[in-house]
């Protein structure tokens, strides 16, 4: 049936995409648009991403998604005391 070649010439091409290059392109779009909105714009999306899990998920998140969340960013505070300050020039 010529719907599933077509369907199946789809999802080899999605599979075999080139995902590096993808990532590439959307930390580069993201970056742009940041640099050019400013920080505002990082809670802007930060916000969106929040509102679209509480849609999908309303009781997100949950203690134990917030006990990790904490955990995660207590190692990432700690790791960054225990790196040597940032020198300037």
């Amino acid at each position: 049936m010529h719907n599933d070649d077509v369907i199946t010439r789809d999802l080899e091409a999605f599979v075999n995409r080139d995902w590096d290059a993808v990532r590439r392109v959307k930390d580069e779009y993201w970056a742009e648009r940041i640099a050019r909105l400013g920080a505002i714009e990082g809670f802007r999306i930060a916000d969106e991403l929040r509102r679209q899990m509480l849609l999908q998920n309303p009781s997100w998140p949950d203690p134990q998604a917030r006990r990790e969340d904490l955990a995660a960013h207590t190692r990432l505070s700690e790791a960054f005391h225990r790196a040597a300050p940032a020198r300037r020039r």
